[in-house]
């Protein structure tokens, strides 16, 4: 049985369209997983790059690329037949210098019936070897608590003195505080987004690092609305999330889709950037925002 966040939609969907089923799986695809996206110094990432293909259509061998790393091919399995597709998995080797890489599968073009064609550009993958990831803020799990400390007798006689005074002044602050003016509520999720990016239009005039910016705004506001952690997901990861949880309808997904692997392009590759590329993906943003927005609680008039 699937895994359901349907307490998740009924929260925020409210008076949004019906949700659709899943989409079909691509007649052609180019997937691309890595084992190890963290190895110690002197190992090798590895790279699992999966061709799928169906009825009359073929894709060409790929592999994965890093600057500053050398790849090698391991082995390939198949082709083997899952579904209504083929499937040829092929496996690599990249090793190189300690830091931080980001692995490439270069666009790829496919050859369908009726002299049909479709460029697929796998998404980047970000690996490290010899050297950690950098922690991100905010988002410490429970394996980040530190485990239980012994403290001397004398600590606890004094750390509960100082409960008991704290617990007086917090009483007395609290009799202050509830004769004053209610604190506004935490801004939603959806308005601290379209505020971020309004003001990252405004200030940010170079090209990748506004790409940069939506990106990361954009992960962020998925994160906050789902709970899981989209800001260190790959684009493949966050779209097979969104459409394994059918959290979009099918068009919502695809813009979804578009946002992320065009800010990936132009962060890593320099492909786009200018005024008419940033008012398209803002419009996708913008529509898949509204999509996933909180229901606007009605503002408590002051008394």
């Amino acid at each position: 049985m699937k895994r359901s966040l349907l307490p998740l939609l009924v929260a925020v969907g409210c008076g949004a369209e019906p949700v659709l089923p899943p989409l079909a799986p691509a007649p052609v695809d180019v997937e691309v997983r890595v084992e190890q996206t963290s190895v110690a110094s002197g190992e090798p990432i590895v790279v699992e790059v999966t061709r799928w293909t169906s009825s009359d259509w073929s894709l060409p061998p790929v592999g994965p690329v890093a600057e500053a790393l050398q790849t090698r091919e391991q082995s390939t399995d198949g082709p083997s037949v899952v579904g209504d597709r083929t499937r040829v998995v092929s496996t690599f080797e990249l090793s190189g210098d300690d830091g931080s890489h980001v692995v490439v599968v270069p666009p790829v073009e496919a050859t369908g019936p009726g002299d049909q064609t479709r460029t697929i550009e796998p998404p980047p993958v970000f690996v490290d070897i010899g050297t950690p990831p950098p922690p991100l803020d905010g988002l410490v799990g429970p394996e980040g608590v530190p485990g239980e400390q012994t403290h001397p007798t004398w600590a606890l006689a004094a750390a509960g003195v100082g409960a008991a005074l704290g617990f007086g002044l917090l009483a007395a602050a609290f009799v202050v505080v509830a004769r004053s003016k209610s604190a506004p509520l935490p801004k939603p999720a959806h308005v601290i987004a379209r505020e971020t990016w309004a003001a990252a239009r405004q200030t940010t005039t170079d090209d990748h690092a506004l790409a940069l910016e939506l990106s990361l705004v954009f992960r962020q506001f998925l994160q906050a609305v789902t709970g899981a952690a989209m800001v260190t997901r790959t684009t493949r990861e966050i779209v097979d999330l969104l459409e394994g949880e059918d959290l979009l309808t099918p068009e919502l997904r695809l813009r979804a889709r578009r946002v992320l692997d065009a800010t990936d392009r132009l962060k890593f590759a320099r492909d786009g950037g200018g005024t008419e590329f940033f008012d398209g993906l803002e419009t996708d943003f913008l529509a898949v925002v509204d999509a996933l927005s909180r229901p606007v609680e009605s503002e408590v008039s002051d008394a």
